[in-house]
């Protein structure tokens, strides 16, 4: 005769692993849904960035521009009337105002790197990345239903 309560079991027994390889891929779905929707927000966020950093980045690179362009003649003939003012030598007056607008140049272009950088913060797609994560850990932790 045959055993019921081994059969009952086995029958138990692959029924569970039934149910644990359905909670597992529909949990795996999920995650791949959650991934894709996450990859579609950042992409979101650094289009709206971008958009929003236009402005800032054509302000670096004409500030820039203008450096490279107008730095070497400006520098001389400033650094030639400072010396025939102070009476100083051409290469003291030279360093002197080489120094003075490299300065001016570094704070034009740290203003700019600073509102370039907090328009493009991505608060959206962080803060949705952060729910969906503890969502995970809560499923991990069995906190939640699926």
């Amino acid at each position: 005769m045959v055993d019921i309560e081994k059969m009952n079991g086995k029958y138990r027994h692959s029924n569970l692993v039934g149910d644990i390889k359905s909670t597992a891929g529909a949990f795996a779905g999920d995650l791949l849904e959650l991934a894709e929707l996450q990859g579609k927000l950042f992409k979101a966020d650094a289009e709206s960035a971008l958009h929003q950093s236009k402005g800032w980045a054509a302000a670096i690179m004409i500030a820039c521009c203008c450096l490279l362009g107008c730095l070497p003649v400006a520098g001389f003939g400033l650094a030639s009337a400072v010396a025939y003012y102070f009476q100083w030598e051409e290469w003291v007056a030279q360093l002197a105002v080489g120094g003075c607008l490299s300065m001016l140049s570094i704070v034009v272009a740290a203003i700019s790197f600073k509102n370039v950088t907090r328009v493009s913060q991505f608060k959206r797609s962080s803060e949705e990345f952060s729910k969906n994560l503890e969502w995970t850990k809560n499923v991990f932790e069995g906190d939640s239903i699926r």
